[in-house]
């Protein structure tokens, strides 16, 4: 029997993805609580010992996953891809994605929901009988698009994506900061990514374990720096750092905030193209918004906290893949208002349209597409 309606399964796909996506990521979260937050309590210092092990393990793990139960997915450089996958390459790419976030890797949940939603996409197209390819496609379409929405179900139900105290007004005045937040942090993920499209080139071929240990090793090391400097918790460096947005308010030492913004990039930038799985996305929103914050911090009569960290968050998505100048409008307005309220879109707009307009010297480098 050949479906030529796929509505209905597209809409089965999405709500099944929808549900099933907020499971794993509430899985995901909960595995990065325990590890990086739960278990260093019970020291007043996270030791190194502790930190280097659970990295290594991870760089391990990735490592035997990969290697002898399916290299599904693709490289976190790649933002993401939507493709049909099957059970079998689903547990292979998910138990690369959960080994790596949980182990520390600055990658985020994001590629772990559409990896989920494709594979419930493919699902429910084989049992509703689409058969035509371009249907299927679209079927996977929606299950990824369904398994994303779960990142905003508990922020929105919650209000955690509110940084607090927003302007009750548009700040006219101090708009013209926007462009070099945007500015700043833009260079930040672009030599992000082209270190670790360099570093993914020795990759092409399939994990390589030296790889994987050297870079969790520096993430190792530039969060045990993290602690040593400032005090602060490894986990502003390991993991994606997208559950702390919220909190980095609370954070008023601007060379506390200038240390997040170096070693977090770093990490990030080893991560990406070392080998490990995961999305690109959060832990270039939170150095995105580390920017904005230091920009608050130093300067007198600036922006509000609010504000610099949205334009932050929206420059950083925007450098981190093309998008079409719509989306870009869309996703400013949109971040701007859930973030903080009708008063903050101009500032992300701006930011926005900035960063869409800086050159894309990352994407110049070019790196294999099964890179790892």
């Amino acid at each position: 029997m050949h479906t030529k309606r796929p509505l209905p399964a597209m809409l089965v796909a999405a709500v099944i993805s929808l549900v099933l996506g907020y499971f794993v990521l509430e899985m995901v979260n909960a595995g990065i609580s325990l590890v990086w937050e739960s278990v260093p309590q019970t020291w007043e210092r996270t030791p190194a010992w502790y930190v280097i092990g659970v990295l290594l393990i991870a760089a391990v793990l990735v490592y035997v996953i990969r290697r002898f139960i399916g290299d599904t997915g693709h490289s976190p450089l790649g933002g993401i891809k939507v493709s049909p996958l099957t059970p079998k390459e689903y547990l292979a790419a998910i138990l690369a994605i959960l080994a790596s976030l949980w182990g520390g890797a600055v990658l985020g949940p994001e590629v772990a929901l559409v990896a989920t939603g494709s594979v419930i996409g493919g699902l429910v197209a084989k049992t509703l009988k689409v058969t035509d390819s371009k249907d299927v496609k679209k079927v996977v379409g929606f299950g990824a698009l369904g398994a994303l929405l779960a990142l905003f179900v508990g922020p929105i139900l919650s209000g955690n994506m509110k940084l607090g105290s927003t302007p009750t007004a548009i700040e006219v005045d101090q708009l013209a900061w926007a462009i070099p937040v945007t500015i700043i942090t833009t260079v930040a993920i672009t030599l992000a990514r082209i270190v670790a499209a360099l570093l993914a080139r020795a990759t092409s071929a399939g994990p390589r374990l030296p790889i994987l240990i050297v870079a969790a090793l520096v993430v190792a090391v530039t969060a045990l720096l993290m602690q040593a400097w400032t005090g602060e918790g490894v986990i502003y460096i390991a993991t994606s750092g997208e559950e702390l947005i919220t909190e980095l308010p609370k954070l008023t030492s601007a060379s506390t905030v200038a240390a997040i913004i170096v070693l977090k990039t770093i990490a990030y930038a080893v991560s990406l193209g070392s080998g490990f799985r995961g999305g690109p996305f959060f832990p270039a929103m939170f150095i995105g918004a580390s920017t904005g914050l230091l920009f608050a911090l130093v300067i007198p009569n600036g922006p509000s906290v609010s504000a610099a960290i949205v334009v932050g968050v929206v420059a950083s998505l925007v450098a981190t893949t093309p998008m079409k100048w719509p989306i870009v409008i869309i996703l400013g307005t949109v971040l701007g208002f859930l973030i903080g309220s009708w008063t903050l879109i101009p500032a992300a707009l701006i930011g926005g349209i900035v960063a869409r307009l800086i050159p894309r010297w990352g994407d110049r480098v070019s790196t294999p597409a099964h890179s790892g």
